[in-house]
């Protein structure tokens, strides 16, 4: 325990980290504060919003909609058809934002029916797309083929599910924003980067970890502390991200409506298969914030444990978090080709609503796996190796005994 302690001084308990971290603290309230601010205005409005809302909420009914595509439509001649630009635009309207709203869970409503177009490059999705891809295998004797029981399994789901209800739960949808975006990339695994990238690479600068590693502690036991250091550190990093955007989120409303509706409800997560409720999902994306965290702190580790420069590591790690993004902004015949490493690249890997969005799958071994399951098991694996070769590089860096 005294050596774990010693380097969580070393890489946490410090005071340049310390301060980083508040300051870290101060910028995710500010990132929570103001997020609900761009979204619905002041606290009057919010209140507005929600008694507005909750005449609204429930199942789709047309009256409602036509209401609401009569206002959209207005609005969009002054504002244009981007749902954002409408909102930061009418943010102390709230009849208008309810009605905006209400549109665009229309257009839900009718993709869960009649689906994406045919020729969609999107998985699958809605009632009436799903039985005709069935039908059309069925017709050509495919009832036993991967494609049929995917296709099955996925409108058995969705029918299970049932149509998407209306809530006005603006909150939730915003915190679930802060945690599923790009944005949270930046504010959390940036940092988490330089935090990290000096856990091996400052040592290794100097050749002093020649001489820390072959002491009487022992290679395995230095090396098992700073990777333990390492992970208390990430976690820490992501716990003061998902308490601060979540209490900053919902503290000046000070309301939690919408907690215990269906993640349909969610517009980003109108699409996803899972039957879970929203604090279930908050749950769930919390806990997998501070999973791949870690895991990209492990990958930060293996880094830092070959470089001789913090700059370098940091580098070189934010290239392996990025590199993705590059390949998806490429196009579909590029993506199609490297959909693996598109998938499991930590850009979209650690965003929730990529995971959890949707429902996604692979052909394992004549298997079908979902996207969570398979994101567990390479990123597992991806962290093994990691530490692994953390050890193993280490081994080479002991000064042997005459």
């Amino acid at each position: 325990m005294s050596l774990i302690r010693f380097e969580l001084r070393k890489l946490l308990l410090n005071k340049k980290t310390l301060l980083l971290l508040l300051c870290l603290f101060v910028l995710y309230s500010v990132v929570g504060l103001t997020s609900t601010m761009f979204l619905i205005g002041s606290n009057d409005s919010y209140r507005s919003y929600e008694e507005l809302a909750a005449y609204w909420e429930g199942p789709f009914d047309s009256e409602k909609a036509a209401e609401a595509e009569k206002i959209y439509q207005e609005i969009s001649t002054r504002y244009g058809t981007d749902a954002r630009m409408i909102a930061r635009s009418v943010k102390d309207q709230p009849e208008i934002i309810l009605a905006v709203n209400y549109h665009a869970y229309a257009e839900r409503v009718e993709e869960y029916w009649n689906g994406t177009p045919p020729e969609s490059a999107e998985e699958p999705y809605g009632i009436s797309l799903l039985q005709g891809r069935i039908a059309e295998l069925e017709s050509h004797g495919k009832q036993d083929s991967s494609d049929y029981r995917e296709l099955s399994a996925a409108l058995k789901r969705l029918e299970e599910l049932g149509e998407p209800e209306f809530v006005g739960a603006l909150l939730w949808e915003n915190l679930f924003n802060n945690w599923g975006e790009h944005m949270m990339q930046f504010l959390l695994f940036v940092p988490l980067t330089f935090v990290i990238a000096p856990v091996f690479a400052v040592e290794r600068s100097s050749g002093m970890d020649n001489l820390i590693l072959s002491a009487r502690n022992g290679r395995r036991k230095i090396v098992t502390a700073k990777l333990l250091s390492v992970l208390a550190a990430s976690t820490v990093v992501a716990a003061l991200y998902l308490a601060a955007t979540f209490l900053f989120g919902f503290l000046p409303h000070g309301s939690f409506h919408g907690w215990d509706v269906a993640i349909q409800s969610i517009p980003t997560y109108a699409r996803s298969m899972f039957p879970w409720k929203v604090w279930q999902l908050a749950a769930v994306g919390a806990a997998w914030l501070v999973f791949t965290g870690a895991v990209y702190s492990l990958i930060i580790c293996l880094i830092s444990s070959r470089m001789k420069s913090q700059m370098g590591t940091a580098g070189v790690s934010l290239a392996i978090l990025f590199v993705n993004v590059g390949l998806a902004a490429m196009g579909d015949a590029v993506t199609q080709r490297l959909g693996a490493l598109v998938d499991f690249g930590l850009a979209n890997v650690t965003l929730m609503k990529e995971v959890f969005g949707g429902y996604k799958g692979f052909n394992i071994f004549g298997m079908y796996v979902s996207y969570p399951i398979m994101a567990v098991f390479v990123l597992g694996v991806v962290s093994t190796l990691a530490v692994l070769w953390v050890y193993r590089g280490k081994r080479s860096r002991t000064v042997q005994s005459m």
